[in-house]
């Protein structure tokens, strides 16, 4: 091995033990992200690796909504063949899905939910996207509307109703991004979390049970609700 493939592992080396997350030593080397989930270490040559930083994965009992997003699938992880959302893109999806698929009523309303949790839920590169398009597009309106005006539930339908999508998509973004959660909490929809945690339906109320885990995880969710809060809808 030459002197500067010697180096060349020592610097490698070097910024993996300062590295808080593996995701930071597969980033800079420009690996897929979920190795992390398989490897704890990356071969560089005969006895030669560089050992991942150990993380644990929190529980999603104790973090709700809060757990952390999936790295983009492996079979998409190239950009230029599979690029991310645009802003522009993630807004005109958005934007359709809430004001002429649901207005014009072209699917059951929990079905177009059910899409754009998905979307949110996506993985931690497209999530942003999807999730500025989806406020600028007037989502925290449109939840609390869906919330306050819910479809009736046909004993046919399959799936989740439209208050459990509007507290699983309000859960998720508050859960996983602060400028979401800024602006969610400005827009009022804490109460309708802590309205979701009283629900009669059990899916319901414990959907918004995740989603208050998942508040207060971040000092901003902190700050709104009080222990006292906590203590009556954990507890219910």
């Amino acid at each position: 091995m030459s002197n500067e493939e010697q180096a060349a592992i020592a610097e490698l080396k070097k910024l993996a033990a300062a590295a808080t997350t593996p995701e930071e030593v597969l980033a800079h080397l420009n690996l897929w992200e979920g190795w992390s989930r398989y490897h704890k270490s990356i071969p560089l040559g005969p006895n030669e690796e560089i050992v991942l930083p150990v993380t644990e994965d929190p529980d999603p009992e104790a973090v709700g909504f809060a757990y952390p997003l999936p790295p983009i699938e492996f079979c998409m992880r190239n950009e230029k063949k599979y690029p991310p959302p645009t802003d522009e893109e993630a807004f005109r999806e958005m934007f359709k899905l809430l004001h002429y698929v649901c207005k014009e009523k072209l699917s059951r309303r929990s079905l177009v939910l059910g899409a754009i949790y998905n979307f949110i839920n996506s993985n931690r590169r497209d999530s942003w996207a999807w999730q500025r398009g989806f406020l600028k597009a007037g989502g925290s309106k449109k939840l609390i509307e869906f919330w306050n005006n819910a479809e009736p539930v046909a004993a046919e339908d399959e799936g989740y109703p439209d208050r459990y999508w509007v507290v699983a998509i309000t859960g998720r973004m508050m859960g996983t991004c602060q400028e979401s959660r800024v602006r969610l909490i400005q827009d009022g929809l804490v109460p309708l979390i802590l309205e979701a945690t009283k629900d009669d339906d059990d899916e319901i109320r414990e959907c918004g049970v995740c989603s208050l885990k998942g508040l207060i995880q971040h000092p901003e969710g902190r700050d709104v609700v009080t222990y006292k809060t906590l203590i009556d809808a954990l507890g219910s």
